[in-house]
């Protein structure tokens, strides 16, 4: 993003403008957005953000709260970038959520700068903003410090925005990619293959549907050894071309893939499932609908009572779930300074009993517990529904952020928007139960109350 400023900091002096409208004149002081703009400690967002910012010379920056306001909203209504940019100039809500006092017709960046934000914020950050929630949630008594000690942890995979790979698939795509960067590097192919490539793959799939396999495999062999020849081209060239660094890097990067998707066969291990998201896993959770899943796996804490999710972290390369657990609860102690002494888990993580040897560990299938300790234990399933809350409403389900820093970036917002969801939800509650009080009062005959 070059050189930029730390945005100005806001005067507290109110001054009107003549030709824009007052936000505090459209929005109703009691909307739930309202009153979590006001609960949300926004200058401890100021100081974490303000160490990414330069302090040479060049434009200034737009607020923090602003660009960290519109990454809350997307992910809290599951929209795009575009999308939360378009609601930002028709919502008035939403202004005063990100800081604004007028009401503005325009957002004065592109959408683009969202995912240039994310980018440079990083995992830390938007970490740091999760410790916030669950400090808002411990001052409004949504959760208490007891119920901190008590926590259930489970993991779930974050499915990555590609399409189900196949042989025939990665080959073809890495015909495509190999020759576009080949030619804008200036490598001169003898045959290109693009057209063929896209036959045979065509080819293939048809085949494998009427279940005629070795027709198939033949299909995938001749694209497997045309995508031989062009990485053998290239190869041969590669020493004498006189291109820049950024496109000779962009080329050996391209050709590094593009090698591992040639040498890949059923039995490899550490294969290429996307062209551009090499690190993408494929992880078997054994779901009769859906056998394989392909992205990273994700690891949830949540309070055993309230369900309020207090750690959250993604993990590459399909880790054991015990090995999980204790980066995790790490986390969780940081983010609510409570030493945990019970932790709710399912069979998944057998074994993982000795790395907490001072804390009270269940597992689905202990026995001979006591009472208390079989109805805490019953309480496991309560983390199901919140990762299906997760991935239904809050874009745990598919991840559009590209790499392995996209993947913990949208791990951490999901868990976000998912507090910010409990916390709105007990915010409506509340005034919902006021409202009713103050009808009841209103009907009473014996009130004392002028109205």
């Amino acid at each position: 993003m070059g050189n930029i400023m730390p945005p100005k900091k806001k005067s507290n002096k109110y001054q009107s403008q003549l030709f824009k409208i007052e936000l505090i004149d459209l929005v109703d002081p009691e909307h739930e957005l309202v009153i979590l703009a006001n609960k949300f400690n926004w200058n401890k967002i100021d100081e974490i953000c303000s160490a990414y910012f330069c302090n040479d010379n060049g434009r200034i920056g737009h607020s923090s709260r602003l660009v960290i306001g519109l990454l809350l909203l997307k992910q809290l209504h599951s929209l795009s970038d575009l999308e939360v940019c378009q609601q930002f100039v028709q919502n008035p809500y939403y202004q005063y959520l990100c800081g604004f006092s007028h009401f503005e017709h325009k957002l004065k960046f592109n959408p683009s700068s969202l995912t240039k934000w994310r980018n440079r914020l990083g995992e830390e950050v938007f970490a740091k903003i999760l410790s916030q929630t669950v400090e808002m949630a411990l001052e409004d008594d949504i959760i208490s410090p007891k119920e901190c000690s008590e926590v259930v942890s489970d993991t779930t995979v974050q499915e990555k925005n590609i399409t189900y790979p196949t042989d025939g698939k990665l080959l073809c795509r890495a015909v495509e990619h190999l020759v576009k960067v080949g030619i804008a590097s200036q490598v001169k192919f003898r045959q290109t293959y693009t057209r063929t490539a896209v036959k045979l793959r065509n080819k293939a799939a048809r085949l494998s549907h009427g279940r005629k396999p070795m027709q198939a495999a033949a299909c995938i062999k001749q694209l497997r050894s045309r995508l031989g020849r062009i990485i053998r081209d290239i190869e041969r060239q590669l020493p004498k071309l006189t291109i820049n660094d950024s496109e000779h890097k962009r080329l050996l990067q391209k050709l590094a893939i593009a090698k591992r998707i040639y040498e890949q066969r059923r039995d490899s291990s550490n294969k290429v499932y996307s062209i551009h998201e090499p690190d993408v896993s494929c992880i078997a959770k054994g779901k009769i609908h859906k056998k394989y899943e392909f992205g990273c796996k994700v690891g949830i804490v949540s309070t055993l009572k309230n369900s309020f999710i207090i750690a959250a972290k993604a993990f590459q390369n399909n880790p054991y779930d015990g090995h999980t657990l204790k980066p995790l609860i790490e986390i969780a102690e940081a983010n609510t300074n409570v030493t945990t002494k019970t932790i709710v888990l399912d069979d998944g993580y057998k074994g993982c009993k000795r790395q907490f040897p001072e804390k009270n560990v269940m597992l689905t299938r202990d026995r001979n517990l006591s009472k208390a300790m079989k109805k805490k234990l019953k309480k496991r399933s309560k983390v199901e529904p919140v990762i299906g809350l997760a991935k239904a409403k809050c874009g745990l389900a598919r991840n559009k952020l590209k790499g392995i820093t996209g993947d913990a970036i949208n791990a951490l917002l999901s868990a976000i928007a998912y507090n910010l969801r409990i916390i709105l939800r007990v915010i409506f509650y509340l005034l919902f139960m006021l409202i009713k009080f103050t009808i009841r009062i209103k009907k009473s005959p014996d009130s004392q109350f002028s109205w």
